[in-house]
């Protein structure tokens, strides 16, 4: 029997599975396989060998308790018991627990694709929030790339990884709607272009199928005509937000198909430094190009009166003969 259930947890580890999925099936096990304990036990008592019944039937007590805690946390709303002596262990033996809850929360928050990517390493430049907005095209581009990578499982539209009864929980605590993307998750591709006097945001899986997705209305307070005027703007991130969320109902969950929308930050320079040192390199260029002009014609009136020197003799010397 031990050695049943020592396979399965060895076959489970080769598995990609959550840890809070993995508790479980390990509860309904250890359930499972504890009353194998119990039939030991009663053989003993049948055979006349009590000391070893009773320890037997000690070990399938302790362990039906401890199940018991784990069926409740795992599988109930109420998730503790009043009689859980758990934290009277852990301060006897000075332990630190750890919620398998959270600790699969945080997982689950670490491994979101693309959710601190952004266009590159900025180290000097300031960061502004922008505004955007989305012609027809452009939103119906956006819904679009959403939809094509939720079918990839770049976006998980999971709403965490909750059950409808924990997310009915969580919105009678928070009263706040439930986001089935549960963090902003960058764009694969995404950059930044002028379009006449505008400032188009392109995005989209790669460079080969980048598709307009909003236009930049305003950098910090100011509009995006004067931002062009007075700063070098940098596209530093690009994420996708919004989409489908669960509010509270007279009956239940209700579910809202909210557009997918488009957050961005941008990072800016002033202008005046690159402006000088063009300028600079113009200036240089110039007068390099003139020093040379310069040495060119010195040469060649060098060589010119080098040349007239030469014949003037000549002719002077024809002439007397």
């Amino acid at each position: 029997m031990f050695t049943f259930l020592d396979m399965i947890r060895a076959s489970l580890n080769y598995v990609n599975l959550s840890t809070v999925l993995k508790n479980r099936i390990y509860t309904i096990l250890a359930t499972i396989g504890n009353f194998y304990l119990l039939y030991v036990a009663i053989k003993f008592y049948i055979n006349g060998y009590f000391l070893r019944g009773t320890l037997f039937l000690l070990a399938f007590i302790g362990i039906l308790y401890f199940s018991y805690l784990n069926l409740l946390y795992y599988f109930t709303k109420t998730k503790k018991s009043k009689i859980d002596v758990s934290p009277w262990i852990e301060k006897k033996l000075h332990l630190q627990g750890q919620d398998p809850m959270s600790a699969a929360e945080a997982e689950k928050r670490e491994l979101m694709p693309g959710y601190v990517q952004t266009n590159g390493i900025f180290k000097n430049e300031n960061f502004l929030p922008a505004a955007v907005v989305h012609s027809g095209t452009q939103h119906h581009n956006i819904q679009e790339l959403a939809q094509q990578l939720t079918r990839m499982g770049y976006l998980k539209l999971d709403y965490g990884g909750l059950s409808e009864a924990e997310i009915y929980e969580k919105l009678e605590k928070l009263n706040k709607p439930q986001k089935a993307l549960s963090a902003p998750v960058a764009l694969p591709y995404f950059e930044l272009a002028q379009k006449g006097n505008s400032l188009v945001i392109y995005g989209g899986l790669n460079q080969i199928e980048r598709k307009e997705l909003a236009t930049i209305r305003e950098v910090g307070l100011l509009s995006a005509r004067e931002a062009m005027k007075k700063y070098q703007l940098y596209l530093a991130t690009a994420v996708i937000t919004g989409g489908p969320e669960k509010i509270l109902g007279r009956s239940g969950l209700i579910e809202k198909n909210n557009p997918f929308t488009l957050d961005v930050q941008i990072a800016y320079r002033k202008k005046e430094t690159a402006d000088s040192s063009s300028q600079q390199s113009r200036v240089g260029g110039t007068n390099s190009g003139f020093s040379e002009t310069v040495e060119e014609t010195s040469t060649m009136s060098r060589s010119q009166h080098e040349t007239v020197e030469t014949k003037v003799p000549n002719k002077h010397w024809r002439s007397r003969r």
